[in-house]
């Protein structure tokens, strides 16, 4: 265990310790629930590295067009083809300048002295007159003489350069003889092509010695991009974008190490270029997120794949973009932007009220309910209904209550490490008939989050016009009853007045560490138009991104936005929200068959997707007539059946909502974690970590029992010698005999530096004047700067002195 060294009268000594790592008790318990700001981390992925079982936007491969840079990507044409890298000299010959050697070593050249340009090989050295142009023709090759500019025919007599132009006896295949040597076949009866000492004819059955040539280049040949109808030999493209706003990337294929480019002279595609070659590359339509066009910068004429039967050529000649200029991009790998599981609640009714969870505030002046069935159907009804001050009383009495920061310090404390905050255009631009002043409570809300380690992501409920029809946008007139007028869905009408709220709003939380993005459109109705909402995501998505570079952007999943070619989007994600029994049919008591259907549902989209909106409703079921056992058992099993299909398929969840003004309500996610049936509030069920990406699939799987608990990693005996160590210090700082305050405590205090030095090394911890903070990272691929590859995922400790923030000098967008 160790031995004394002996004490000198210098108290020189120590006490040689084991080396053992010894993290006091209350030290390591404190650091286990410390929670950190996580950064979006950048991490390429494919096929072989996605973690089972996949989730939506992490599908590979997919057919999906944005070609982002660090893509690896695979093209399709419209013929069933795919774009493959030959080196076979019949193609990497086609618009380059030749000269033959016979097997015999000696050059083919056209005979000066000949009336008719015979081609004869018998030069030693290559003259002028050795050179052909290898023109490209529809599945066959020409060759021109350099010398005369004429084109070579198999003739009977010979191969004669003297056309003019090209016909079927101009035409000569190139056949890879092997070893970087070739063999000609003429075009007029497909014979091999040699010269046995009177001049080259085409007369030869078979590829014997004199019919094989060793061709010479003006430069060495590079791999050229042909056709296949074999998809495992399709060429692989890394692209380099440096962009995402221009239409500019280059395409390095992979394994070659060179470039594609496009030849100006003949419009020929290879890997050619040892340095980045632009090509341009758009999307096709609004429509279509799987294809895209590529174009040559330099004569404007795109990339189009040539009939197959025709020689299967990739040439850039097409000047329209269309039909055989369209590419299918299959995305085989990426770089994927990575965040922590969002595990969250929405903060519903605070800002924007419903009338369903605030019955106690939808009422008129005497205290009584509205006698009319169209008083006060959504919030903007009840302020026009209400008089000026008596709806500031009532409304400020609401926003000062609603939510308080004991709130979101449970939160906190409970596993919550986002709130969803609904709000309406009025929080920015409260015009009569709303009550002003919301805005200082969202302040408030966001230096609550800041103090207790939860992020906010701004929800966008209510716009100006109307996006849903319905009360819960708090403006929609009618809200779908007939008796009442007319229901308004024209939030497009009054885009401008929207986007201002977005600018203003994200502009001026953007700097906050507790700022995770902004939602921009609730539940969006289908009969708003569909081309016109996506171009209102665009400006919606470009003003969010120049205010925040990391900010995440959320579209509801109405009209299914991700299939459409947002060219430049990153960190986006679809919202979906899913109640069972609203609009997704009623759950059965098998939660397996439940399950099966929650899975469906967030998988298969092109982008990551977040469950904005669910619940433990069970519509359909009478449930408080059931057994207390049975209800008990059905709603636990209910809750980890969604928390198994939200947290294995998408990115996280909102639950609806954290509250309701009544108790024992499966919509109040409290009393629901409260009750057990919700993890983070009994020791029985907690969640799984938030790093998805570096954890088994199983810990997820909270209805199937989730995965066996590992060993212990700390060894029993570390316990009571810990214990020990503490007490014997203790006794000896009572006695102080002065050799043992010198040796043993010198020792003790030593070993406990020691202890805490390598609690700080594990854990990447070290102590700040504001708490324990993060120590950056030395690895240079862990895909964010200066951030360590994983968080804590204890309990978190929310006091002040204890917060996961790192010096303000640190940009942060939001905190975990």
């Amino acid at each position: 265990m160790g031995a004394w060294s002996g004490c000198n009268s210098r108290g020189g000594g120590r006490l040689q310790l084991p080396s053992v790592r010894i993290v006091p008790l209350l030290l390591a318990s404190s650091l286990a629930r410390i929670k950190l700001p996580f950064r979006e981390k950048r991490v390429f992925m494919d096929n072989s590295t996605l973690p089972r079982p996949r989730r939506s936007g992490f599908e590979f491969p997919r057919y999906d067009a944005r070609i982002h840079d660090g893509d690896e990507v695979q093209l399709a044409s419209i013929h069933g083809t795919w774009l493959s890298l030959s080196f076979n000299p019949a193609f990497t010959l086609r618009g380059r300048t030749v000269a033959l050697q016979a097997s015999n070593g000696r050059f083919c050249a056209v005979d000066r002295g000949h009336p008719q340009g015979k081609i004869k090989c018998n030069q030693r050295v290559p003259p002028f007159a050795a050179w052909f142009e290898v023109s490209q023709g529809t599945h066959n090759i020409s060759l021109r003489g350099v010398r005369g500019g004429k084109f070579c025919s198999d003739e009977p007599e010979g191969i004669l350069c003297n056309r003019g132009a090209v016909s079927r006896w101009e035409a000569f295949d190139i056949v890879d003889a092997g070893d970087g040597n070739i063999a000609l076949r003429g075009g007029r009866r497909g014979n091999f092509c040699a010269d046995e000492g009177h001049g080259m004819v085409c007369e030869f059955k078979s590829m014997s010695d004199p019919a094989v040539f060793r061709p010479v280049t003006d430069a060495p040949l590079r791999g050229r991009i042909v056709q296949t109808a074999d998809a495992a030999a399709a060429v692989t493209f890394q692209v380099h974008r440096r962009d995402l706003g221009s239409r500019e990337v280059a395409m390095r294929c992979k394994g070659d190490g060179n470039y594609l480019a496009i030849e100006k002279s003949t419009g020929l595609l290879g890997c050619t270029s040892p340095t980045p070659w632009t090509v341009w590359s758009s999307r096709v339509d609004w429509w279509d997120a799987k294809t895209a066009s590529l174009q040559s910068p330099e004569s404007g004429l795109y990339v189009k794949a040539v009939e197959p039967s025709l020689g299967g050529a990739v040439v850039a000649d097409n000047d329209e973009g269309t039909g055989w200029a369209l590419w299918r991009v299959l995305l085989t790998g990426g770089y994927e932007s990575l965040r922590p599981m969002v595990r969250g609640v929405n903060l519903g009714n605070w800002f924007l009220l419903e009338r369903w969870m605030a019955n106690d505030l939808f009422f008129d002046e005497t205290g009584k309910a509205f006698a009319d069935e169209c008083d006060a159907v959504d919030e903007y009804g009840l302020m026009e209904a209400l008089d000026k001050e008596v709806a500031r009383e009532r409304m400020e009495k609401h926003w000062s209550s609603w939510i308080t920061e004991d709130d979101i310090a449970w939160l906190g404390d409970h596993g919550i490490n986002t709130v969803r905050v609904p709000f309406g255009y009025w929080m920015v631009f409260p015009s009569p008939p709303f009550v002003e002043g919301q805005l200082k409570y969202l302040d408030l809300l966001f230096r609550w989050c800041e103090r207790h380690s939860v992020a906010v992501l701004l929800d966008f409920h209510g716009l100006k016009g109307s996006q849903t029809g319905n009360p819960t946008s708090g403006n929609c007139g009618a809200c779908g009853n007939q008796n009442c007028g007319k229901t308004h869905v024209r939030f497009l009408e009054e885009e401008e007045t929207n986007l201002q709220v977005i600018e203003k709003l994200s502009s001026r939380y953007a700097d906050s560490p507790a700022y995770l993005g902004f939602a921009v459109a609730n539940e969006v109705a289908g009969t708003a138009s569909s081309l016109d909402t996506m171009k209102f995501y665009q400006r919606a998505y470009d003003i969010i991104r120049s205010k925040n570079k990391d900010a995440l952007v959320v579209f509801f999943a109405t009209f299914n936005p991700s299939t459409y070619p947002f060219q430049n989007f990153r960190s986006v994600v679809e919202d979906v929200h899913i109640y069972f029994g609203m609009g997704f049919g009623d759950p059965t008591r098998d939660q397996e068959v439940n399950l099966a259907r929650a899975q469906k549902a967030v998988t298969g989209l092109n982008w990551n997707v977040l469950v904005g909106e669910w619940s433990l409703g069970a519509n359909g079921h009478s449930t408080s007539t059931w057994d207390p056992a049975d209800r008990d058992k059905f709603f636990a099993r209910f809750a980890k059946m969604q928390l198994q299909a939200w947290e294995s398929h998408s990115t996280g969840w909102f639950y609806w909502s954290y509250k309701t003004r009544w108790g024992n309500s499966t919509w109040n996610f409290r009393d629901m974690c409260e009750v057990g049936w919700l993890p983070g509030c009994s020791e029985e069920l907690d969640y799984a970590p938030v790093e998805w990406w570096d954890t088994p699939s199983c810990a997820y799987a909270y209805l199937d029992g989730g995965c066996p608990a590992p060993p212990s990693t700390l060894m029993w005996w570390l316990i009571p010698l810990a214990s020990a160590l503490g007490a014997a210090g203790a006794v000896f700082a009572i006695l102080k005999p002065p050799w043992l305050v010198n040796c043993v405590l010198g020792a003790a205090g030593a070993a406990l530096a020691a202890a805490s030095a390598a609690a700080s090394a594990v854990t990447g911890l070290v102590t700040g004047g504001s708490g324990w903070e993060h120590l950056a990272s030395g690895k240079a691929d862990s895909g964010a700067a200066g951030l360590p590859d994983r968080e804590l995922t204890g309990n978190t400790n929310h006091s002040k002195d204890a917060q996961g923030r790192a010096e303000p000098a640190v940009e942060q967008p939001f905190i975990w």
